[in-house]
């Protein structure tokens, strides 16, 4: 079979989104929509790589961006000079036919690299074993998934004890007023974001721009694969929001994307209320899995929240070329382990002093700045 690779942007557009739908390891951020969040929302076009045969047909697909990276080379490889699929991104590895047609798009992608020195390929995916010699392996996060049983039967998280306390959390939103609904106007998008930045500030994270989620809003919501869950207190018939999560929906998953909630209210369990909910809802409309994201092995609070809901792990691993700096190597000597450090999410140090001093108001700016560069 003859397979050539091109960069296409906009012919492919409903190939690209039926072979991404149709393909098992397809995710909502393989899909153009999303792409053109992306686009939208950094103002950068995205680099799309099409593997196609001899009859015109895709059989592959990798979608690129590249970054500026942080000045003077600060944080490590994760916000280095990047052509990464893709940066701001979870996990977005190429999507192939076979191992030959991945090959292909990854060759394509270093071209791209050879003709420009100082910037790093970045790959972020699922698989352990990509088919390129010239790329550097390591093992990143584990990403956390509940399967869900098909509808009406009971959705069991873990023995009794486990279910039971989880769901006494539930009642015990229930009991204190509090009540679930999705998001119907961009006044509750808003609404939502200050809890996003509440909580982000509390966590030392700069937060995403509201831009994002506004995009998505626009972009995502109209199509069916993204809705905003909020938890509302009702006291003395006044409604107000306390948490909140962003959720994609694609194919047979639905991915918890981002939370925003006012820890306030935490003892009321708005959160564990709004996962429950948003689990039974997707088993009856028909969705299988409930992607939690990943956890840093260091974060055992975050790590143990998401395995209390049965879920599984799977690892999650980055590809490089060329070589970023070398911490160590795992006893088999097949995967290289790092922990630079680089993760823009976190602040340490002095750092962490000055973020505590920066008026809540201002920390929007202060994400902007950072994912400029990321």
């Amino acid at each position: 079979m003859k397979l050539s690779v091109s960069t296409e942007n906009g012919r492919s557009g409903e190939s690209w989104t039926e072979y991404v739908i149709n393909h098992k390891e397809g995710t909502i951020y393989h899909h153009p929509a999303h792409l053109q969040v992306l686009e939208a929302q950094s103002g950068q076009k995205l680099l799309r790589l099409v593997c196609r045969d001899e009859n015109d047909q895709i059989r592959g697909i990798l979608p690129l961006q590249y970054t500026k990276g942080m000045p003077h080379n600060f944080g490590g490889p994760l916000v280095a000079k990047r052509l990464s699929s893709l940066p701001r991104t979870p996990v977005v590895g190429p999507l192939a036919d076979d191992s030959d047609v991945a090959a292909k798009l990854i060759n394509a992608a270093l071209n791209f690299i050879y003709k420009d020195p100082g910037r790093l390929l970045h790959i972020k995916t699922y698989n352990p074993e990509l088919p390129c010699n010239s790329l550097s392996k390591f093992l990143w996060k584990d990403e956390y998934i509940t399967e869900i049983p098909p509808y009406p039967q009971e959705i069991r998280f873990g023995n009794s004890k486990n279910h039971s306390s989880i769901k006494r959390a539930v009642n015990k939103a229930i009991n204190s007023g509090v009540e679930f609904r999705l998001a119907d106007s961009e006044k509750d998008l808003k609404k939502w974001y200050k809890l996003f930045l509440r909580l982000n500030k509390y966590h030392k994270n700069p937060p995403r721009p509201y831009k994002l989620f506004k995009i998505s809003w626009d972009i995502l919501r109209p199509k069916g694969m993204m809705q905003l869950a909020l938890a509302e207190q009702i006291t003395n018939g006044k409604k107000k929001i306390i948490a909140g999560l962003v959720l994609y929906y694609f194919n047979e998953t639905v991915t918890f994307a981002y939370n925003g909630s006012s820890r306030k209210y935490f003892d009321l369990r708005p959160n564990d209320f709004l996962h429950w909910n948003a689990i039974h809802n997707a088993q009856k409309e028909g969705y299988k899995f409930y992607d939690w994201g990943n956890a840093e092995e260091d974060n055992a609070g975050l790590a143990a929240y998401k395995k209390k809901w049965s879920s599984k792990t799977f690892p999650l691993y980055q590809y490089f070329y060329p070589n970023p700096k070398v911490i160590g190597y795992n006893k088999d000597k097949t995967v290289i382990e790092y922990n630079d450090g680089s993760d823009p999410g976190e602040f340490t140090g002095i750092k962490k002093i000055l973020w505590q001093l920066i008026p809540i108001r201002l920390t929007p700016l202060v994400g902007r700045l950072v994912y400029k560069y990321l």
